[in-house]
């Protein structure tokens, strides 16, 4: 096996988080952010969760995913069936510093009896997922620990996710101690898992983040938190009027109560797109000329991206809450058909 073939399979192992501290990276503020499909309460379809750190902040050792309570979950899977996709980027040392590799496998389902002595997370947990990862022919696994929370533990959630990544040092065994990789970003896509709360509303999603500490000691003082609140339900709406053979199209894009500004939203009239951006309260409005009297069907799609906002109020976290988003997701009006005199 050649040296470059260990190092990519040792960053999917780890699933990259293998960076070599030093006194200089000192910063630690990993960025979660959330999207349902579809985003509209008691929905069970996919949710997709983004953790994102970086490139100059330090190694990630604990990230703890803490569900939002109102969400139910479907852990009774039987073991072996794929729930979900996870995909993820690394930027490693060697052989060229700085360059990024991306690695991606299934979700599986395990069983938590086979998974008590993690050191990270020991004891019986409700779930076990594992990350079946795929580089250059080789699969490795990744388990992920899920727990259903009661009691106080409740209050942050009414599910855990736990995901636990190695020292950013190398063992000479594994092909030497002077190169290793960085988790720049991780996305889960799970389906048919967790149902959305039954009623409208704001939901906010925690990471609670432990970072390394050179050479390799958690930094259990510099542990963050990382929210992402989603908004129930988003909506685009579509609505349309002519006049002297103008067709004026109008709508709103909206999360939760709050439109989105400034996303961009394509609205087809018929066979042609016309590309415009929502204002401050989230409108758009597209204006057509038609030469002459015409029936046709309008229809809009939108892309909220991720956007960061200000952490509110106190964080369980020793350091502090870090970085707040809000969803990302795109979203379909219904068609209309309408007549342009």
């Amino acid at each position: 096996m050649t040296r470059r073939l260990r190092l990519l399979l040792l960053a999917v192992a780890s699933l990259g988080a293998l960076a070599l501290s030093s006194s200089a990276l000192a910063a630690f503020v990993p960025q979660l952010a959330v999207s349902n499909t579809p985003m509209r309460p008691g929905a069970s379809g996919t949710t997709i969760f983004r953790t994102t750190v970086p490139r100059t902040d330090d190694a990630l050792f604990r990230l703890d995913i803490y569900v939002p309570t109102g969400y139910t979950a479907a852990l009774g899977q039987t073991a072996g069936a794929t729930i979900g996709r996870v995909a993820a980027q690394v930027e490693v040392r060697e052989p060229i510093a700085g360059a990024v590799l991306p690695v991606e496998g299934n979700i599986v389902v395990e069983n938590p009896a086979n998974f008590t002595t993690s050191p990270c997370a020991p004891g019986l947990h409700t779930a076990v997922w594992t990350l079946v990862l795929q580089a250059s022919g080789q699969e490795l696994r990744v388990p992920a620990y899920v727990d259903r929370l009661e009691g106080a533990a409740a209050a942050l959630g009414a599910f855990r996710l736990r995901f636990c990544l190695p020292s950013p040092h190398i063992p000479a065994s594994l092909g030497g101690a002077t190169f290793g990789a960085k988790l720049i970003r991780a996305q889960l896509n799970l389906e048919q898992v967790f149902t959305t709360p039954s009623s409208a509303g704001e939901f906010v999603w925690r990471a609670i983040a432990t970072p390394w500490a050179a050479p390799a000691t958690p930094n259990a003082g510099a542990t963050v938190e990382a929210r992402a609140t989603i908004g129930l339900p988003a909506s685009l709406t579509i609505g349309a009027t002519s006049r002297r053979r103008t067709l004026t199209v109008t709508g709103r894009l909206v999360e939760g109560t709050d439109g989105i500004a400034n996303a961009p939203v394509v609205v087809r009239v018929g066979r042609r797109a016309h590309a415009v951006r929502t204002n401050a309260s989230g409108r758009y409005t597209v204006r057509v000329r038609f030469a002459r009297p015409a029936s046709t069907t309008v229809r809009a799609t939108a892309a909220a991206a991720v956007r960061t906002v200000t952490c509110e109020g106190p964080s369980v976290a020793p350091a502090g809450c870090a970085s707040a988003t809000r969803a990302y997701f795109t979203a379909t009006s219904r068609t209309v058909r309408t007549r342009v005199r």
